[in-house]
Parts: C-alpha cells; structure tokens; sequence
C-alpha cells in the first residue's frame, strides 16, 4: 500500500519566534515568555476557533487512515504557501490537496473522506 500524500493549506496559529541571539537576550531579560504570550493572544477568536477545528480533522483523519497519509501543514502566508495557493488556484481555507493534484476547499469530512478514498486511502476494518 502506498502512502497518500495530503498538503493542507489552512493559516496556522504560530508563536514568535526569534533569532537565536535575540532569543538569548529575552531569555536574559526575562521577557521572552511574556513576547511569546502576547503574540499568541493577538489572533483573533475566528482564528483560533479554525485552527482547533482543523488540528481536530487532521488529528481523527490520521487516527483513522493511519500510516497512509502524510499529512503536511502549510500556512498561505509562508513562501511555500503562497507558491502552492497560486499552482493550485486556492481561494478557500482549509484546502487539501492530495497526492499534489486533486484538491478540496471546505470542512465537510464526508467529502474529504471520499477525496481520500479515490486517492487510495482505505478505512481499516475494526477489530
């Protein structure tokens, strides 16, 4: 069985991060947990309503599906984001995008499931 691979593209929620020398300086400061905090505060709610939902979907597909997929995170606003929102015409959050040609834009599991399937992904049986 080969692996499917899922790029999905989705803005994430991350923390500042600093350079390592910058980062030696706030942690002398003793400032760096309180940057980091603040930065994590600034998204709005929407935001991180999105984010739980779709770290959620990405956690119960590969608890489902298992080592079939290789699930990729990739933020829109990141070279490699933007790059794969022009090839592949993304205009919608979460996109996902499965073995690099067949994609789907939306939060219907139903019909991210059936993406899955075509692309080769088979539901174990339980036990």
């Amino acid at each position: 069985m080969s692996t499917i691979n899922v790029e999905v593209i989705a803005p994430l929620i991350s923390g500042a991060k600093h350079c390592q020398h910058c980062h030696l300086f706030l942690e002398d400061a003793e400032i760096s947990r309180r940057v980091q905090e603040e930065e994590l505060n600034s998204y709005p709610e929407e935001m991180w309503r999105d984010y739980t939902r779709l770290s959620q979907m990405v956690r119960d597909r590969s608890a489902r599906y298992g080592d079939q997929l290789r699930i990729t995170l990739i933020d829109p606003h990141s070279p490699m984001g933007l790059w794969k929102s022009l090839r592949h015409w993304v205009r919608a959050y979460p996109t996902f995008i499965v073995n690099g040609q067949v994609k789907y834009a939306g939060w219907d599991l139903g019909a991210l499931d059936a993406l899955l399937r075509a692309g080769g992904a088979a539901v174990p049986a339980t036990s």
